[in-house]
């Protein structure tokens, strides 16, 4: 996993904070949006480089500000753990945790914190190719035939819409394709209530491991200095989270 989060790098620079890129077995799963084109359409150029076409969270599919805060970063043999911030609105701070278990997948935390009102959405994107959704548990999974694949699941929780969306990826330069794409979404109507999103990203080659996210977070009206979580895989609970 590749992940961003640092200052405005200028016209190059696409307003996507906390967004990453995924690999695995040798094949580019959750790829980025790259630019298309540079100039001679600037309507491309311009859908390419919204925030809601990357991985990040966004607040009414508006672009987010440069405001990059490195938090925590520790890895060992069985917990990596990331912790980013960024300003992304005004009254809006976004703090993406991830933790990769076991160097085997990945459970993501984000927390959108503030006063600010709208529609707060994580959004996911896969390489092209084929996708399945099922509405009933918020997952989907890319489909390919052979080889690695990723599920990605967010924990249900009351008012949360699950949603496809336009998905574009350009690999070459003024070169165009359709890709799946999907978004979590939770309308923000109470100044006071910040939202929280659960999500599990798992490359895998042939069978999906049976993990979940057995904890849920609670709403407080600041960023917490830590945060533990429990995930369960086969039965057997692993406890994973930070302290700041």
């Amino acid at each position: 996993m590749i992940l961003k989060c640092g200052p405005d790098g200028g016209w190059h620079c696409h307003p996507d904070n906390g967004t990453f890129e995924l690999y695995a077995g040798g094949r580019i799963l959750m790829p980025d949006a790259e630019c298309y084109i540079y100039s001679g359409d600037p309507e491309n150029r311009a859908w390419f480089r919204q925030t809601k076409v990357h991985q990040t969270l966004t607040l009414n599919d508006e672009n987010l500000n440069y405001k990059p805060k490195l938090i925590y970063w520790n890895a060992s043999d069985s917990l990596d753990i990331l912790v980013i911030e960024n300003k992304s609105y005004e009254n809006l701070i976004h703090r993406r945790a991830v933790f990769f278990v076991n160097k085997r997948y990945f459970v993501i935390v984000d927390e959108s914190v503030g006063s600010a009102l709208g529609d707060v959405a994580i959004h996911f994107q896969l390489a092209p190719g084929k996708a399945v959704m099922n509405k009933e548990d918020f997952s989907f999974r890319s489909d390919f035939n052979e080889g690695w694949n990723v599920f990605v699941r967010t924990n249900a929780q009351e008012g949360l819409e699950f949603i496809e969306e336009e998905g574009q990826v350009s690999f070459e330069y003024a070169i165009k394709e359709s890709r799946p794409a999907f978004a979590y979404k939770i309308a923000k109507r109470n100044p006071n209530k910040n939202i929280h999103f659960l999500t599990l990203v798992i490359p895998y080659n042939s069978t999906i491991p049976d993990i979940k996210i057995q904890s849920s977070i609670n709403s407080i009206d600041d960023i917490a200095t830590s945060l533990q979580l429990k995930v369960m895989e086969e039965n057997v609970v692993k406890e994973i989270g930070y302290k700041l």
